[in-house]
């Protein structure tokens, strides 16, 4: 009886371990993405109307763009490279009111390549990146 008590009790031991050893592990999946932080900028030409026009893109959670979870949607397929996110199926205006499109800063904590890009105009810019832009 001696034996079937000790086997019982070192069982639940290793069972209890067991469960425990899981633990972190479990944990270090559900760890969330180190910070995105993106700076986005809209800069009229000179003789464009309007003002430079500024904001700070966050993911997980997404923030604070209209459009922002589908914006980082299009960025976790290109790894955070703003380059990479293709233009969105809408038309553009003819209108000659020029802007440059840039960003820069980190994606899941880890720098991403500079971008900056002219545009034809603001809502060329808004669809140009995907839904990057559109803010």
């Amino acid at each position: 009886m001696t034996r079937v008590m000790l086997r019982a009790i070192l069982g639940t031991a290793l069972l209890a371990g067991g469960v425990g050893a899981m633990a972190p592990a479990a944990s270090a999946a559900e760890a969330p993405h180190p910070g995105t932080q993106i700076t986005l900028a809209l800069v009229p030409h000179q003789g464009s109307p309007g003002a430079p026009r500024h904001v700070v893109l966050t993911c997980e959670p997404a923030g604070p763009l209209p459009h922002a979870q589908e914006a980082c949607d299009e960025l976790a397929l290109v790894n955070g490279n703003v380059a990479g996110v293709p233009r969105r199926q809408a038309t553009c205006p003819q209108a000659w009111l020029p802007v440059t499109a840039s960003a820069s800063g980190r994606w899941r904590g880890i720098p991403i390549p500079p971008f900056s890009q002219d545009f034809q105009n603001e809502d060329c810019a808004r669809i140009g990146r995907g839904h990057v832009f559109d803010f």
